[in-house]
């Protein structure tokens, strides 16, 4: 075959002169976190704390916390092993386990267990079409408006007596969805002393309850990993609280007697069933160390026709809590669709609204900490049209589906796409209070503190905390301050640092960091002045090397100045130890106290050397300090290239 060669011949030969960096290696990329179940021989506060600080040191995440006994975790493969042998660790799972081989760890192993076997190896559950979004349109809207929410003009006011404080306070149990959350599991027993006692709770009852609410809210968390979700529950499924009337076989609104008695058996006493279990909320939140709480109550409707209350209602939630409400059977759900109501009625507790067609919810209504719009609403002609949790039925929640303005309603939105959720994504302003330099040893003091990201129509609050302050002078590697009272954990800290930099004009750079990941936007900057022992105020600096185009000289930048406003006379340098040679002033003279020069070092060969320079002043001192920098003059040959074009 004839074909015609080119041949195209490249030679350039081009100077690249840089300050020697040497390169750092490469770390390995962790691996990928797996589901594990960590569970302890015996209820162990602080052993369970220990297990998870390990989780998180390895990069996984703890979603499920049963106190106190218990983990459900994604862990890094590598730190199984370390897990297991923490003191108080029975076992560490990762497969289905075999109830009756964790028995001798106590009764609520079994329930343990139970719940974990239901997420790793979940039962199919046939698909039911009556249970579409189309499939059930006389549902009444099952997002309510609690009525003890202190008002203004008519626009909730959440703020509360606390209202300078910007963490959440006692009406704020859930603004946006993430971060830590207690969860209060209520199951409600009739005694039979008000009304006749009609529903029984059994043991697998219970047990598939706990199980279905667990997968429900594991469905959040898998749905959004920014969130950092993790639910820790308080656990009064498996002893149900007593109550004189039979739930079920009334209308919803009266849960006023039967939250009340339950509320009541758990030591609440308030005149107000919201006030009791607000109070409860913030008590689960207080003693679990969460960001938010909120209460499930679970009526018994095993021998209800209809598993509905008498007004027809079966499960309903709280627009912001403090609590839903569901009931064994969910009318035709069934219990083994509860974790899809589940995740329903939690999207309402975090200010989601139903989409569905006869909860009449506009396409303009706007809810949550984001103030979001419900434009996937059937109900109107809304701009989207998908499938989504809080349009119900069981579809959604196999399908994980969740449309943008839902997940704008509960706080997932990344307005800027820095991996940060809006809600997180907070300021972190910091100052520099007090600089003190004695000989070459500078003390830095100042605060930070954390703005939260601005809600539009609700109190603006946040759950991050500050974890460190950061410092570092002339764009050099990043060091630690401390905190003045021991440790960065709150809102706002004061900070401070003792730093032993080189000698001359240094730029002090401090950021602030905090548990969502923000670095101060705009750190605090000082220009700090520091003499040197021996030269004093006289200081010569070496600047970045630049290389000019081939053909052209390669330069050094450099500077001298004196901080004691002496003039500098002159500056030399010299090369691997060689004779001094004078340089010349970038602008034609050594006449002040800060002058620039440049310095060609084209001539030299190939290879890697030492510069050193000193400046003299006007006062007949030159420097004895002077700067010295290692360097590299490389030559880059490309070879012929031939191309065949056949």
């Amino acid at each position: 075959m004839a074909g015609k060669r080119l041949v195209l011949v490249i030679l350039t030969i081009l100077v690249t002169l840089s300050f020697w960096i040497p390169i750092s290696s490469v770390h390995a990329q962790s691996e990928t976190p797996v589901p594990a179940l960590i569970l302890l021989a015996s209820n162990n506060e602080q052993q369970l704390a220990q297990a998870q600080a390990l989780i998180k040191a390895g990069g996984g995440h703890t979603r499920h916390k049963l106190p106190h006994q218990a983990l459900i975790a994604q862990v890094s493969p590598g730190d199984i092993h370390m897990l297991a042998a923490l003191p108080g660790v029975a076992d560490v799972f990762t497969q289905v386990v075999d109830p009756s081989s964790v028995e001798s760890y106590g009764p609520n192993a079994r329930h343990i267990v139970g719940v974990w076997n239901s997420l790793v190896a979940p039962q199919a559950t046939p698909l039911d079409v009556s249970l579409m979004a189309t499939g059930h349109p006389d549902d009444p809207d099952d997002a309510l408006t609690a009525p003890d929410l202190p008002s203004a003009k008519g626009t909730t006011l959440l703020a509360t007596s606390a209202s300078s404080s910007i963490t959440p306070g006692y009406y704020q149990t859930s603004e946006y969805l993430a971060g830590t959350v207690a969860v209060g599991v209520v199951l409600v027993e009739s005694d039979g002393s008000g009304d006749d006692s009609t529903e029984d709770w059994t043991t697998s009852e219970k047990q598939k309850v706990f199980d279905e609410i667990v997968a429900g809210l594991d469905w959040w968390a898998e749905m959004e990993p920014r969130a950092n979700l993790s639910f820790v529950y308080d656990d009064h499924f498996s002893n149900p609280l007593p109550t004189s009337v039979e739930p079920i076989s009334r209308p919803y609104y009266d849960q006023r007697y039967w939250i009340a008695d339950a509320m009541s058996e758990l030591g609440y006493g308030a005149s107000s069933y919201f006030t009791q279990v607000r109070d409860y909320n913030n008590n689960l939140r207080a003693t679990h160390q969460t960001d938010w709480a909120f209460t499930i109550f679970v009526v018994d409707s095993s021998a209800d026709s209809d598993n509905r209350f008498s007004n027809k209602y079966f499960a309903y939630a709280y627009l912001g809590g403090p609590f839903m409400v569901m009931t064994y059977g969910n009318n035709g759900y069934g219990i083994s669709n509860m974790d899809a109501v589940t995740a329903h009625e939690v999207g309402h507790i975090f200010h989601a609204l139903d989409q569905y067609y006869s909860a009449y919810q506009p396409c303009t209504r706007r809810a949550g900490y984001l103030d979001v719009e419900n434009q996937n609403s059937l109900y109107g002609d809304c701009t989207s049209d998908e499938p989504s949790i809080m349009r119900g039925g069981t579809y959604p929640y196999r399908a994980d589906a969740i449309d943008s303005y839902a997940a704008g309603q509960v706080g997932w939105r990344d307005s800027d796409g820095d991996d940060i959720l809006d809600p997180l994504d907070t300021d972190l302003p910091i100052s520099i209070a007090s600089v003190a330099v004695e000989g070459d040893r500078v003390t830095v003091s100042g605060a930070t503190e954390i703005i939260p990201y601005p809600s539009p129509s609700r109190t603006s609050v946040t759950i991050n905390t500050l974890t460190g302050v950061q410092y570092r002078f002339d764009g050099g590697d990043w060091q630690q301050a401390a905190a003045d009272d021991g440790s960065f954990d709150e809102t706002s800290e004061s900070y401070h640092f003792t730093a032993s930099p080189p000698p001359g004009l240094r730029t002090l750079e401090v950021v602030a960091l905090d548990s969502a990941g923000n670095i101060s936007d705009i750190g605090a900057t000082e220009t700090i002045s520091i003499l040197d022992p021996v030269d004093g105020g006289l200081n010569t600096e070496l600047g970045l090397l630049s290389g000019a185009p081939s053909g052209q000289a390669a330069i050094i930048n450099g500077v001298a100045y004196h901080l004691q406003g002496a003039t500098i006379t002159g500056v030399e340098y010299r090369i691997d130890g060689g004779p001094w040679q004078s340089v010349d002033a970038q602008d034609g003279a050594f006449d002040s106290d800060y002058e620039f020069f440049t310095l060609s070092t084209d001539w030299l060969e190939a290879g890697t050397y030492m510069i050193e320079a000193r400046a003299s002043d006007s006062e007949g001192n030159t420097e004895v300090n002077f700067a010295s920098q290692e360097f590299t003059v490389a030559y880059t040959v490309f070879l012929p290239v031939v191309l065949d074009n056949l």
